[in-house]
């Protein structure tokens, strides 16, 4: 497999977690007997897919850097690393562990990295101009490579055509699906099993 074939994979494994992201949205949205039954179910998985998905994101970008042609992280690239990588650790470690007291640490580590993916999608799409700083060394704006679509400079902006995936996109479909996991709620039956616990208890 190319890197650019292996770039395609994560562009869509990353279009499928963004695809559950909306997926446990509606859920909450709109409960029903399908909806709470879905969510029951996540939450028992809950922690080791919330540690595999920036395991998955933390090898992938090593792979890029290290074998890919040599890609070089641009400045708000390795921003992102900082937080995927420290929650690959942390959630890891909590998947052993099976520790759910980790869930706020995790969401604040994602939601941290969401926002700086955000930023950098932006600035890929022109929509926010990049600094000088950026453009000196490994430019933002100006993505390696892109899966499904392309992102083309035009006078006055950036020319966008399919659904175009970057790096930083994935990034951002990566920490969308942490939080989202991680705030999966709690069965109700277990939530009824620890009230009369805490009952029983006191």
């Amino acid at each position: 497999m190319s890197v650019t074939q292996l770039h395609d994979t994560f562009a869509a494994m990353a279009l499928v977690a963004f695809a559950g992201v909306v997926l446990m949205v509606v859920a909450r949205l709109v409960p029903s007997v399908a909806s709470v039954r879905f969510l029951d179910g996540l939450y028992k998985v809950q922690l080791p897919l919330a540690a595999l998905v920036p395991t998955v994101a933390a090898l992938g970008s090593l792979y890029f850097s290290e074998y890919g042609n040599m890609w070089q992280p641009c400045r708000f690239c390795w921003f992102q690393r900082i937080f995927m990588y420290s929650s690959a650790v942390v959630l890891l470690l909590a998947a052993i562990r099976r520790d759910r007291n980790i869930k706020w640490y995790g969401v604040t580590l994602a939601g941290i990295g969401l926002l700086i993916s955000g930023w950098h999608i932006l600035l890929e799409h022109g929509i926010v101009v990049e600094s000088n700083v950026c453009a000196a060394s490994v430019p933002c704006a100006t993505p390696y490579y892109v899966s499904f679509g392309r992102l083309i400079p035009v006078e006055g902006g950036i020319d966008a055509t399919g659904l175009p995936m970057t790096l930083a996109k994935m990034a951002f479909c990566g920490f969308a699906a942490i939080i989202a996991l991680l705030l999966t709620p709690q069965p109700l039956d277990e939530l009824t099993e620890d009230h009369d616990g805490e009952s029983a208890a006191s």
